[in-house]
């Protein structure tokens, strides 16, 4: 049941809960063992899922109790990171911090380093919630470094994701920049070519914000040139109109249209209705009419057969 990753509806979960509500009743005859602990942790994790926070809580706590008894380290420390997940669910934001900690503390001393991860992200969005930014930005650069440590691109992705909004929140646009670096080189090394695209595209619209044209406009062909390899036609839309508005933000008013022209007549091919009309709109922003628009295309189309 904790390994269904299906989707299921309100009703077909309170029906679930039903079942095994029933079956609950049926193992308590027996007693309170193993097999009991792990249909009533089912249960908990249905109620969590309906937002039964009260109910979910209170069985996940017997839970608690049990392993306790038994001296299961490994339990006890995943019924803390529920816990974790529950509370910052209902908005308990130092509560979830707690149970976080409790069950950090327990992967530390088994070498689980997945789930020290898992607690550590936790920490830090809960701390982000409570606007303790420096508190965030010390756990995920924590969790950043196990991260890196141990190869895990993925988690070192969301850490850096995490750093990344925190600093774009205080408006530290020049640790920003490094963040999108390190993240460029991440998806790198995972040969994901949308991560670098978009990479990319965000270094490009950072040195735009801070004037830096020139090295935008470099970001911003960098990112299209990717695209253009990986085929990935919405954005080398996307990356047209960059180079375009940078060019024009530059004073090369006619390349500027040659890219949104190119960029609109993909746009066409593949029936991005949005993204032609944001392209009519910048080029009618460089004086061109409705009519000299579809000159220009008719131009670029035959041009380009």
């Amino acid at each position: 049941m904790t390994e269904n990753k299906i989707e299921l509806t309100k009703e077909e979960l309170n029906q679930i809960l039903n079942e095994k509500v029933e079956n609950l009743i049926a193992l308590e005859q027996i007693g309170k063992n193993s097999h009991y602990i792990k249909e009533l942790s089912d249960v908990a994790l249905i109620q969590l899922q309906l937002k039964k926070y009260e109910e979910s809580e209170n069985n996940y706590l017997i839970c608690l109790d049990h392993f306790k008894k038994q001296k299961d380290r490994l339990g006890q420390a995943a019924v803390y990171g529920v816990l974790g997940i529950l509370n910052f669910e209902k908005g308990n934001y130092h509560k979830s911090i707690e149970f976080y900690e409790d069950a950090l503390n327990i992967y530390k001393e088994l070498s689980q380093i997945e789930e020290q991860i898992t607690c550590l992200k936790g920490m830090g969005n809960n701390y982000i919630k409570l606007n303790k930014f420096d508190d965030a930005c010390d756990i995920f650069l924590d969790c950043s470094a196990i991260c890196s440590d141990n190869n895990d691109m993925y988690s070192f992705l969301d850490c850096l994701g995490s750093l990344i909004y925190i600093h774009e929140y205080t408006e530290q646009w020049d640790i920003v920049f490094d963040l999108y670096k390190k993240s460029l080189k991440a998806f790198k090394e995972l040969n994901d070519n949308k991560g670098i695209i978009t990479s990319y595209f965000n270094l490009g619209i950072l040195q735009k914000k801070t004037n830096n044209l020139e090295e935008a406009l470099r970001f911003f062909k960098k990112g299209t040139n990717t695209s253009i390899d990986s085929n990935y036609a919405e954005l080398i839309i996307k990356g047209l109109s960059y180079i375009g508005e940078t060019l024009f933000y530059l004073g090369e008013k006619k390349e500027a249209k040659d890219q949104f022209i190119k960029a609109l007549h993909l746009a066409k091919k593949i029936k991005a209705e949005n993204a032609e009309i944001q392209l009519c709109v910048l080029l009618q922003s460089l004086g061109l009419q409705d009519k000299h628009i579809l000159e220009e295309l008719r131009s670029y189309e035959e041009n380009k057969s």
